[in-house]
């Protein structure tokens, strides 16, 4: 009874909490939202039409792919899944992690310090963790709900030290695959890194060899309920921006955590609270690092006893807190970045504050279970529930005052709500006149969004293909191309990509350019006056050119050049530089999987696809055998295709995912059928 009296109470906090959303028929709408809502949207849509998942979006950076880059994952994380069949609204779904995690947390305290009313304040005041709050405010619930298992994960693991279970493993296991599927990477590496250490701080104290069995076991079981995620991004890994042999580690280190802004655990509004106030250290951030100052005091008294599984929590805050320092210590930080794999591949080094405040909120319990006796001691008569009651009021009070502004600023504030009706949302994505025109004349060509929207993704909504687009781990290839040419603003560079026509929320006068109409666009930033303008001779989705050069010393300075002509000419540095027949394109066939080229040729010719160079997993076939994709002008693929009429078919591989992905749901319905074996066999007899 005591259980469904705490739940219900986690449940309406956060009814209470997100009352305007939840209850009014709103929704938060930041750019980190927009985003996310378009690519699933038209997606879901491929999805539906394929009836098999699909692994490449063409519609930003001219193509790159899904689920690899870590895009489309939400519905292949089986809890969003089964509560998507159900009708539960993504929202919801953030909303139903958020009391998951704050019952998780309950349940961690109590086996650490068992004391019921503790846990249950812990675990209420975890939920309105201002970090969590943020995280579904500025649509980031992948980083929520990855974050939500958190002290799931912890607890069965503590359980499975002291016994080691076959179900123990199983739900350790279960929970820690689930962590990993919901996939925010980062997230998930750091709560690892917190399971790996407190396996390592358990282990060496009692050392018990099956334990460390089992502890290997649950996490090879759960890695297999993650593989079909985790394992084919290793090739993208390589080629994106996220590789270290690619990215810098000056990018891995944006949103480093300054020393100096450590005050703000204590004084949130010291650098401004957000958005236009404030004046830290960072780019830019939403809200302040805090997590209640009654919480952070009362955690010092879990010094008291510098003990057990204290000794670990402290060690990992510190240790946490010394990696979001990231440049700022960079010496430390270095260490990781160069030594421990895939750690480079990571930036917002403050994002690990996730784990110190974790750590403060299971210390915070340690040091109130401690002071609760100090005061029973000294007080004999005091009422130990009375004072957890007046403890969890005013940390309440405090850490609601940072939560309210971050769902709903004030103005003196400097953030911006995020708040709008569900009707509102709707309406951004409404079909305008620019939207009509694309969908009437653009065909299968590219489209130039200029200025404020070459990252708007209500093109991507409707399926429009564009060489902007937003996403944080782009193409090496074509991240370069994109910083050598300010921004792909090149006359070249666009014929090249296939762009048909430019978008621009200003007037455009060049030779190269006609303007078509001007139209209205209801960007996500507003709704705008916009100016179309076709591109003279682009190129189409396929062509032949007549010569190739092979040094690409200087490639891109070739590409920008006003000379290059790319419809005549490509880099193409692994085949001899000369002079090709040029042959004839004759149809295009398209899907996001695969792209058929029919074509004549009366002698040997080099045939550019204006399609994303990545061999990884698109495979070109001729005459059903393999040949070798070529990469031009850095970011394209060629063909070298012989004489005759023939067919040559591009397509993407993704046999990996779909075997990983049958594994992975056979060990889900395996472990689920031996968890729930005791309820099934009940029911059978009950049958009978």
């Amino acid at each position: 009874m005591q259980f469904v009296i705490f739940i219900s109470i986690y449940i309406f906090s956060i009814i209470f909490l997100f009352f305007d959303v939840i209850v009014l028929d709103q929704t938060f709408a930041s750019g980190d939202t927009f985003n996310p809502y378009a690519i699933h949207h038209i997606l879901d849509q491929v999805r539906q039409q394929l009836s098999e998942w699909p692994q490449w979006q063409p519609w930003i950076f001219s193509g790159m792919p899904s689920l690899e880059a870590f895009t489309y994952v939400n519905l292949l994380y089986l809890p969003s899944y089964f509560l998507d069949l159900i009708g539960v609204s993504d929202l919801n779904i953030q909303f139903i992690h958020l009391i998951f995690s704050g019952v998780g947390m309950l349940y961690l305290v109590d086996t650490l310090i068992s004391n019921k009313k503790i846990s249950f304040t812990i675990g209420l005041l975890w939920m309105f963790n201002p970090f969590l709050i943020t995280m579904i405010v500025y649509g980031h619930g992948s980083q929520m709900m990855t974050a939500a298992y958190l002290p799931w994960t912890l607890y069965f693991l503590h359980k499975l030290k002291s016994d080691q279970s076959i179900f123990n493993l199983l739900i350790f296991s279960l929970f820690l695959g689930f962590q990993l599927q919901r996939a925010h990477v980062q997230i998930a590496y750091y709560a690892c890194m917190l399971l790996g250490s407190y396996f390592i701080f358990s282990f060496f104290k009692n050392r018990n060899n099956k334990y460390f069995i089992f502890f290997i076991a649950g996490c090879f079981i759960a890695f297999i309920l993650a593989a079909h995620i985790y394992l084919p991004s290793l090739d993208y890994r390589s080629v994106s921006i996220r590789s270290s042999a690619i990215g810098s580690f000056d990018y891995a280190t944006n949103w480093s955590m300054h020393p100096r802004e450590l005050i703000t655990y204590i004084l949130p509004h010291f650098y401004g609270f957000g958005g236009s106030t404030y004046t830290g250290y960072m780019p830019f951030t939403d809200y302040p690092n805090y997590v209640g100052i009654t919480v952070l005091i009362i955690a010092f008294f879990s010094l008291k006893k510098f003990k057990n599984e204290r000794v670990f929590f402290w060690i990992i805050l510190l240790f946490s807190i010394l990696l979001s320092f990231g440049k700022y210590f960079e010496d430390f930080y270095k260490i990781f970045y160069n030594y421990l794999p895939f750690f480079s591949s990571f930036r917002v080094p403050s994002m690990i504050l996730i784990i110190s405040n974790f750590c403060l909120y299971i210390l915070c319990a340690f040091g109130l279970n401690d002071l609760l006796k100090i005061l029973k001691d000294k007080f004999s008569n005091i009422n130990t529930k009375l004072a957890i009651n007046v403890f969890l009021i005013i940390s309440l009070i405090d850490i609601y005052r940072i939560d309210s502004q971050i769902i709903n600023p004030q103005p003196f504030s400097g953030g911006q709500t995020q708040i709008i009706s569900n009707y509102d949302f709707d309406r951004i994505f409404e079909e305008d006149e620019t939207i009509i025109f694309l969908k009437e004349n653009l065909g299968l060509n590219r489209i130039y969004p200029a200025g404020a929207i070459f990252t708007d993704p209500k093109f991507k909504y409707y399926g429009i293909e564009s060489v902007g687009g937003y996403h944080p781990a782009k193409f090496g290839h074509y991240s370069n191309l994109m910083k050598n040419s300010n921004n792909l603003l090149s006359i070249p560079v666009m014929q090249m990509l296939n762009v048909k026509y430019i978008i621009s929320p200003i007037e455009i006068n060049h030779s190269m350019l006609s303007f078509v109409k001007n139209t209205e666009f209801n960007s996500v930033n507003g709704s705008m006056n916009v100016f179309i303008y076709s591109l003279n001779n682009s190129a189409p989705r396929a062509w032949f050119i007549k010569d190739v050069i092979s040094e690409d010393n200087n490639i891109y300075n070739y590409l920008t050049a006003n000379a290059f002509n790319p419809l005549k000419t490509a880099v193409i540095k692994d085949i001899e530089p000369k002079r090709y027949h040029v042959g004839k394109v004759i149809n295009t066939e398209w899907n996001v999987h695969e792209v058929a080229i029919e074509y004549e040729s009366a002698d040997s010719g080099i045939l550019i696809l204006s399609e994303i160079f990545y061999p990884n997993r698109w495979k070109a076939y001729i005459d059903n055998k393999e040949v070798k994709i070529l990469k031009a002008n850095g970011v394209l693929r060629a063909v070298n295709v012989e004489a005759g009429n023939n067919k040559v078919i591009f397509k993407y591989d993704n046999s990996l995912f779909k075997i990983l992905l049958k594994i992975s749901n056979l060990f889900v319905v395996l472990i689920s059928l031996y968890i729930f074996k005791p309820y099934l066999m009940s029911l059978l007899k009950n049958f009978r």
